[in-house]
């Protein structure tokens, strides 16, 4: 395991302890990098140079480069900490494909508001459901958490909404609303990324336009300088590890 120096830290701390096993805490989304993710070619539907045939007049993208390439891809996959659905869901639906949802554990899962504020998203039952965390949630001063959908997971029967939060003043368990989609009946398992809670620093920004011929030379210059490489130009030049770990459990939890 790599040893981070000096690392930032995210704290969470359960809504009631000696939990056992009706809680599970948030884990570093690197953790749940999905199958069909793992299982993708880094060359079109090879892993292999010696299939590649490239034209260099087209720079980087005559090696064929895949998603599994995409540094920016993978990194929106494994940045931050995913919430996890803390027992087995059941969507069953009726004869009118209205769902209900159901659970056996003694832990609040869902809320649902009784009214539809937001624009419902596609393919989705206009029910506006809520995830109930049993989490508080602590970072250090002057910085913010954004709770949103597990990045680039379209494939979860559900879609969660996004949001801020200004996690080192006010980290309490929220309504994090989400829709069902349509069709989908069966179990959402336990252990299931439900949301995605990735740590930022507050800063004040503004935006400039350089409509300058200078700036226009600089960035062609970069864009130029990938055809030195058949591929992973970004990787080894401008991409950056990012870093989440777990520090460890503390307290009396399933003692």
């Amino acid at each position: 395991m790599e040893i981070m120096e000096n690392p930032l830290r995210i704290s969470f701390t359960p809504a009631f302890l000696d939990y056992g096993d009706q809680l599970t805490p948030p884990e570093p989304a690197v953790k749940h990098v999905p199958e069909w993710y793992k299982s993708l070619a880094k060359h079109d539907k090879w892993n292999d140079d010696k299939h590649l045939h490239p034209v260099n007049n087209i720079g980087g993208d005559g090696a064929r480069v895949a998603t599994k390439m995409c540094m920016p891809f993978m990194d929106s996959l494994t940045a931050g900490y995913y919430y996890l659905l803390e027992d087995d869901l059941l969507v069953e639906l009726d004869e009118d494909g209205r769902p209900t949802l159901s659970w056996s554990g003694g832990v609040m899962l869902i809320d649902k508001r009784p009214t539809i504020e937001l624009p419902v998203p596609d393919n989705c039952h206009p029910i506006h459901y809520g995830w109930r965390m049993n989490w508080f949630y602590e970072t250090p001063p002057g910085y913010s958490v954004l709770i949103t959908h597990p990045l680039n997971r379209p494939e979860l029967p559900f879609y969660t909404m996004s949001g801020i939060v200004e996690s080192d003043i006010w980290g309490l368990p929220v309504f994090t609303a989400f829709f069902l989609k349509r069709g989908f009946q069966g179990i959402i398992p336990k252990g299931t990324p439900i949301f995605q809670i990735i740590p930022f620093k507050r800063d004040n920004w503004e935006l400039e336009v350089k409509a300058t011929q200078e700036e226009l030379d600089k960035h062609d210059f970069k864009a130029e300088n990938r055809r030195s490489m058949l591929y992973g130009y970004y990787k080894k030049t401008a991409w950056r590890k990012k870093l989440f770990g777990v520090l460890g459990v503390k307290g009396n939890i399933d003692e």
